[in-house]
């Protein structure tokens, strides 16, 4: 007794599964038995071109691309084969995408590029086949985020420096206010901190919540960036919104070492926020609120000093 023949979704779903697998044969077999080549998975809205992209399967992607495939179809969360492969660092597999007309500025649901992909996981290589192609260095998400703001959240340092070499905007904001130094500070890379710095960053630039590049650096405890920063004049005192100094966020966040760190430095332990807090008021008991008095009563002392010199 001759099988039935499968239907069109059965069809659909085999080549998807296929294409996913990489087994170029049975995808080539299944195209030619009418399977629908822009089939897409109900779960996640995939085609076999955009899974077998997600996999980076290059042969397999070929072969869908000869019998018609869409190189526009998306999945649920708008991510063409082009993100994919860009994403994943396949480079091969990028150039066949890009030679056959895939969109460079294409964007998925949340605006961002196959460009910002590549720097998210920090594959350089792409990202310069990418710009060679003419991606736009410049463009933005939903959140106004670039994809140099991406490398720097990922802290990938080589791809940092590919895209400043091509021109990349250091002064970009995202719409909280944060740069490509903000990110990397708060991520605590030091390498990173030192390219953006070397680069031109601005040091002392404020997120809309008034934050530094030293105050996200104080808050995680990152002292080598915190160190990096305050020795190319990073500002001490700087307040945030709420008037919140990298001294007061360090020992918020019981970060002893940074707290250490920026009492060597000469942060003020007496320095009060919007609400008349100073860090001591703010931390927890421990090794962080013992150094903080002990320092507090050394600028008791001195302050003492100084006026006794004063009226002498």
């Amino acid at each position: 007794m001759a099988a039935a023949a499968l239907s069109r979704g059965d069809m659909g779903k085999a080549l998807w599964d296929a294409a996913g697998a990489g087994n170029t044969g049975e995808v080539t077999r299944l195209l030619e038995a009418g399977a629908p080549v822009n089939w897409a998975n109900p779960m996640d809205g995939q085609t076999p071109l955009v899974r077998a992209a997600q996999k980076g399967h290059a042969a397999s992607m070929r072969v869908l691309l000869d019998r018609g495939a869409d190189l526009k179809a998306k999945n649920k969360d708008g991510r063409t084969a082009l993100m994919w492969v860009a994403f994943s660092g396949k480079l091969h597999a990028t150039a066949l995408l890009l030679d056959r007309g895939a969109a460079l500025e294409a964007k998925d649901n949340d605006g961002r590029t196959a460009l910002m992909w590549a720097a998210f996981s920090g594959k350089a290589l792409i990202m310069a086949l990418l710009l060679d192609r003419g991606a736009a260095l410049e463009a933005k998400d939903k959140n106004d985020s670039t994809a140099l703001m991406w490398a720097a959240h990922h802290v990938k340092v080589e791809a940092l420096a590919l895209l400043l070499d091509r021109g990349a905007s250091l002064a970009c904001k995202n719409k909280n206010g944060w740069t490509a130094l903000l990110w990397a500070a708060w991520n605590g890379k030091v390498e990173a901190v030192a390219l953006l710095l070397d680069r031109g960053a601005d040091l002392d630039a404020k997120n809309n919540d008034g934050t530094t590049a030293l105050m996200m650096a104080a808050q995680n405890g990152k002292g080598g960036v915190m160190a990096s920063l305050l020795e190319r004049g990073a500002d001490l005192e700087a307040k945030d919104n709420n008037g919140w100094t990298a001294l007061i966020w360090a020992a918020r966040n019981c970060h002893v070492e940074a707290v250490a760190l920026l009492l060597d430095r000469g942060a003020d332990p007496e320095v009060r926020d919007n609400d008349g807090r100073s860090a001591l008021d703010l931390c927890r008991p421990g090794t962080c609120r013992s150094a903080l008095l002990g320092a507090e009563h050394l600028q008791r002392w001195r302050r003492r000093r100084l006026l006794v010199t004063w009226r002498h």
